[in-house]
């Protein structure tokens, strides 16, 4: 069954969100609200695809690193971070677009024009009360430049950061190294 978004009373679940219409929009629920957001523009596609690749070639055995997958966290809130780096059975056993958050390491976040608070302070604050251990943030603006945070006591703290002509390098939640402003090439 298929769902269109402006029909729906009440509010909503996961499964209302997998019945929505693949449309070319991004949905995501926050404690039952839907949420649509617009597709990414090019620059940031090409950003969430590089930083995929560079993270799936550094993770080791047993995870994998996608796009655009769901993240299922608590209170009826499906999240749908850019990159994630996850469980490899679990991205291979997957049907619904969305995995637990238990199964889900790290949460990579491109900041988009009209998205900052979402991505700066929203998004991060749910993913630490779900436990996610990393969180990357990439700013696009004057950049690429990528912050990297781990879940320390329940919220995350800056671990390192870099500028375009810098070297990201971390040692968790496995080694990997990347140079923001390759991500746009």
């Amino acid at each position: 069954m298929v769902i269109a978004a402006g029909a729906h009373v009440g509010p909503w679940c996961e499964e209302d969100l997998v019945d929505l219409p693949d449309d070319g929009q991004r949905y995501e629920l926050v404690e039952g609200a839907l949420l649509m957001n617009p597709p990414p523009g090019g620059l940031h596609q090409r950003v969430s695809l590089k930083l995929a690749g560079v993270l799936d070639a550094a993770a080791p055995a047993g995870l994998f690193a996608v796009e655009a997958m769901g993240v299922r966290l608590p209170d009826d809130t499906v999240l749908t971070p850019d990159v994630l780096v996850a469980s490899r059975d679990a991205v291979l056993e997957d049907q619904s677009g969305i995995l637990d958050a238990s199964v889900v390491c790290l949460v990579a976040e491109i900041v988009s024009p009209g998205s900052r608070t979402t991505y700066r302070l929203t998004k991060p604050a749910l993913y630490a009360r779900a436990g996610i251990g990393f969180f990357w943030r990439v700013e696009l603006e004057d950049g690429p430049m990528i912050v990297a945070y781990r879940l320390h006591e329940g919220r995350y703290v800056e671990s390192a950061s870099a500028q375009p002509e810098e070297l990201l390098v971390v040692d968790e939640p496995f080694p990997a190294s990347v140079a923001p402003g390759d991500l746009r090439r």
